[in-house]
């Protein structure tokens, strides 16, 4: 095989995939521009170093280098053809099935065509797995498509950061430097990544401290408002006055909702209000926020909003709520209506007896986490009467009134303010 196969393709990498393809291996490329070569080896070369605290590990990660020695080394030739100098079909394993090798990192890339046709689904609000169903199809099945979902959703992630253009976020710190000198308590902050790009934005003016000085025990939380085209979350603090009024304590336009974005967040907003942490907060059930708020805030009561509960037991029991018609008023009793612990578990043990809901996983899951929804164990904690995040969620119904998805973000900002 040496010296014999020539190919025209633009670069090794390109060329020799299409031969590795079908052998089932996963590879990195090195390249040595000296030599003008290029060698591929399998990503189950070497072995992994040995760690002196891996006799305390309690789950140990699967062993993924076998000391494989299988490689290819692929040389440019003055002709402008590419040819195998070297060649090592010997494995140390077992190989993975052809029909499972488009899920090796080294098989998946998206095509200019296939980018072309994501940033216009992206730009018309389909969702991600929609998206990729439909270039699924395109292609005749996953297995021909060349990425998978996280792929995509890396690629849209980066892309939503490159929108921040120069000009926009130079537009943007001028108009926040504007307010502060106008308004010199005014507090922003913004977030970077490793590229100086910006991701995230906190600001509160002076009124939303003062504010959150009188009325700030009690706070909303909510993040379900999209900014513009890229979905950007917008993110609230919102709490009640003394006439029952809603009033904003900051805002926030975030880069992704994640656990580390949340935790940044959190943090930023506690020294904007001069170190004053919420007595209790409400929120919807999410994962990342519950574990940022058990970071950064753990004497806080965390309550989840009962209207998102019911909007979940909507969506998880929906033909439990069509066959029996009194379940809903049940769900509701278990909620609402019991001031005694045991007389709570007895209610919530008794309906999923008589609607035959002792297997539900969701069910299970939720009282796992009673303490955060049921009334019985918050009434020792003060909430102001507030439930629901309905205050921060009528908050975002009047922004789309006034905030268009459509401007960018200074107009945004401008028109927020």
């Amino acid at each position: 095989m040496n010296g014999e196969n020539n190919y025209r393709d633009d670069d090794g990498t390109q060329a020799s995939p299409k031969l590795i393809f079908e052998t089932g291996v996963d590879f990195n490329a090195f390249a040595d521009s000296e030599s003008n070569e290029e060698k591929l080896s399998e990503t189950t070369q070497g072995k992994r170093e040995k760690n002196k605290c891996d006799g305390s590990v309690k789950s140990h990660r699967a062993e993924t280098r076998f000391g494989c020695l299988a490689r290819m080394k692929i040389s440019c030739r003055l002709n402008d053809k590419y040819c195998v100098t070297e060649f090592v079909p010997e494995h140390t394993h077992v190989t993975s099935s052809p029909c499972k090798t488009h899920f090796f990192r080294s098989h998946r890339n998206m095509s200019l065509a296939q980018i072309v046709e994501a940033d216009m689904a992206d730009s018309s609000g389909i969702a991600p797995k929609t998206t990729l169903e439909l270039l699924s199809r395109q292609a005749g099945g996953r297995q021909n498509l060349g990425f998978i979902l996280v792929d995509y959703k890396n690629y849209l992630r980066s892309k939503r950061t490159r929108e921040m253009r120069v000009g926009d976020t130079g537009g943007l710190l001028e108009y926040l430097q504007q307010m502060q000198l106008s308004d010199p308590n005014f507090f922003y902050a913004i977030q970077v990544d490793e590229d100086d790009m910006i991701t995230n934005i906190f600001w509160a003016d002076a009124r939303m401290m003062v504010d959150y000085d009188y009325f700030g025990d009690v706070v909303c939380f909510d993040t379900t408002y999209r900014k513009n085209k890229d979905g950007r979350p917008f993110a609230m603090f919102v709490g009640v006055n003394n006439h029952r009024q809603t009033v904003v304590f900051g805002a926030a336009l975030l880069y992704a909702e994640t656990a580390e974005t949340f935790i940044w967040l959190f943090d930023t907003f506690v020294k904007a209000m001069s170190g004053k942490k919420p007595i209790s907060i409400l929120t919807d059930q999410d994962a990342a926020m519950a574990k940022a708020l058990l970071s950064e805030w753990p004497e806080t009561c965390h309550r989840l909003c009962i209207w998102h509960i019911y909007q979940n037991a909507a969506k998880h029991l929906s033909n439990a709520f069509e066959k029996f018609k009194n379940l809903t008023k049940d769900f509701g009793r278990c909620i609402y209506d019991y001031e005694d612990e045991d007389d709570f578990i007895n209610a919530w043990n008794n309906m999923l007896e008589k609607y035959n809901l002792k297997d539900n996983d969701w069910l299970r899951r939720l009282f796992n986490i009673k303490e955060q929804w049921a009334l019985v164990y918050g009434r020792q904690t003060f909430c102001a009467d507030i439930t629901t995040t309905q205050r921060s969620e009528s908050m975002n119904s009047a922004l789309k009134k006034y905030v268009s998805y459509k401007y960018d973000l200074l107009r945004f900002f401008q028109h927020f303010q």
